[in-house]
C-alpha cells in the first residue's frame, strides 16, 4: 500500500463532483474529523494556525505538465521566487519559505518548509492550481492533516 493509497477510495467518490466542475479544481480536505458518535456532522478544523509541519498538500489527478513549462506552471504569479538546488533537490524558495515537489502514483505532493503558514501555503498551491486549470486539465487539491498519515519505514 502506497502512501496516499488511503485516499482511493474518496477520490473515486468525489469523481462524480468532478465531472460537474469544469473549469476549477476540487478540494478534498482530509482534516476533517468526527467528533464522538455523531455520524452526520464533520467538525471542521481550525487550520489558522498550522505550520507546515502540521499539513500536506497533493494535487491529484491525470496532471501532465512538460518540463519545458513546469517552472512557469508550477510556480505561482503573485509571489517572487528563485529556484534552488540543495542535496540534489530543486526547491523554490518564497520569502523565507520554500517548496519542493514530490511525485507520487496519485498525484504531485507539494512539501513546504516546517515554518511555513497554512495561509500562505494555500495561496501558493491556489495559484499553481489555476496555472493547471489554464492548461486545461482538471486537478484535485487534497489537503491532508500530517497526523493523520500513515508512514512506511
Amino acid at each position: 500500500m502506497g502512501l496516499f493509497d488511503l485516499f482511493k477510495n474518496d477520490k473515486l467518490k468525489s469523481q462524480s463532483k468532478e465531472e460537474n466542475k469544469n473549469s476549477s479544481a476540487i478540494e478534498v480536505d482530509k482534516s476533517k474529523s468526527k467528533e464522538g458518535n455523531k455520524n452526520s456532522s464533520d467538525i471542521e478544523i481550525d487550520k489558522s494556525k498550522w505550520l507546515g509541519k502540521d499539513f500536506e498538500l497533493l494535487i491529484a489527478g491525470e496532471i501532465d505538465i512538460p518540463s519545458e513549462n513546469f517552472d512557469s506552471i508550477m510556480t505561482p504569479n503573485s509571489f517572487d521566487w528563485i529556484k534552488t538546488e540543495r542535496n540534489n533537490w530543486i526547491y523554490y524558495q518564497v520569502g523565507d519559505d520554500n517548496f519542493n515537489y514530490s511525485f507520487e502514483p496519485p498525484g504531485i505532493q507539494m512539501v513546504f518548509n516546517d515554518e511555513i503558514s497554512f495561509a500562505k501555503a494555500k495561496a501558493i498551491v491556489d495559484e499553481i492550481i489555476q496555472n493547471i486549470i489554464a492548461t486545461g486539465q482538471t486537478p484535485e487539491l487534497i489537503i491532508i492533516e500530517k497526523n493523520k498519515l500513515y508512514r512506511f519505514e
